[in-house]
């Protein structure tokens, strides 16, 4: 029956490795690691790693920590509302009504106990993937990041996206009627 969606999905006959699905099943995993051994300072990873990125900047706009994740502005906002309300981060406005936030006295005594974990998280996976994987690493992480076909960093050029995965729209891809 051509319209029976419970039937299994017959292809090639190859199976051929998902990149999505392993790329989120190493994330997931990689995360719980660093969650698990961060869970004694009570910071989750997503917060020591905003926390770290703000550190490092010294003071950052909020679009731009965004940018930097690859994420969301919306999901930053939920998130640095959250180390806001924890005293972790301070925010102000600057120019063109930017919100610029910087750790707290708070938020860096904080950062600074969850390092030693953070650290042994580090070394964790560093042993697990071995050398020449945890070496390559970085590499892959910028690489990675790809929207409408093309890494963030990288402007638009028209002539060379014909020859690039096709631009992605996310007004299409949302299921409607939700």
């Amino acid at each position: 029956m051509a319209d029976d969606l419970s039937a299994p999905l017959h292809t090639t006959g190859r199976s051929l490795p998902c990149a999505c699905m392993a790329i989120r099943r190493a994330s997931r995993s990689i995360c719980h690691l660093y969650d698990l051994v961060l869970s004694p300072t009570r910071l989750r990873s997503t917060q020591f790693s905003i926390l770290q990125a703000i550190a490092e900047a010294g003071e950052i706009a909020h679009c731009d920590l965004a940018r930097q994740s690859a994420a969301s502005e919306e999901t930053f906002s939920r998130r640095l509302a959250s180390a806001r309300k924890n005293g972790w981060v301070s925010v102000r406005t600057g120019e063109r009504q930017m919100r610029l936030y910087r750790l707290t006295e708070h938020g860096r005594r904080v950062l600074e106990e969850a390092m030693p974990s953070w650290e042994r998280a580090q070394e964790r996976l560093r042993r697990e993937l071995g050398h020449l994987d945890w070496q390559s690493l970085p590499a892959f992480a910028e690489k990675a990041p790809v929207r409408n076909g093309r890494p963030p960093s990288l402007p638009v050029d028209p002539a060379a996206r014909s020859s690039q995965m096709p631009p992605f729209s996310s007004r299409a891809s949302r299921p409607t009627g939700s």
